[in-house]
């Protein structure tokens, strides 16, 4: 059984400001989640979607991101940085955010979450 090489000098050191990075990492990845989670459903209901499209505009992120999530991920290990992944998918899901604020129908609803989730993934 063979045993890792020590760790050079520069990888002892941490980043500067490394808690507050991750900090803030953390926190642009589940406030949102957080705030969306519990209320979506209810802004769905109060725009007049039945329980079925409700359920639907739930359910079919969840199977997109079986596809996505190994995608991303495969592109943010060859990404020179990550970081730099990570940042343009919170601008898209910024920018994906503001489709919830065009006329609330069906299909704009299911289409901006399926291309939300995406950026979430």
């Amino acid at each position: 059984m063979s045993s890792l090489p020590p760790l050079s000098p520069e990888q002892l050191v941490k980043p500067r400001h490394f808690e507050l990075r991750m900090g803030l990492i953390f926190f642009t990845l589940f406030v949102p989640l957080g705030i969306h989670l519990p209320y979506f459903p209810l802004w769905l209901q109060a725009n007049g979607f039945d329980a079925e499209q409700i359920a639907i505009i739930l359910a079919a992120p969840m199977f997109l991101r079986v596809v996505t999530t190994p995608l991303l991920t495969a592109l943010a290990d060859r990404a020179s940085d990550r970081a730099d992944v990570y940042v343009a998918l919170t601008a898209a899901s910024l920018a994906l955010s503001a489709g919830y604020f065009l006329t609330p129908t069906y299909a704009m609803v299911l289409a901006v979450s399926l291309a939300l989730t995406v950026s979430w993934t």
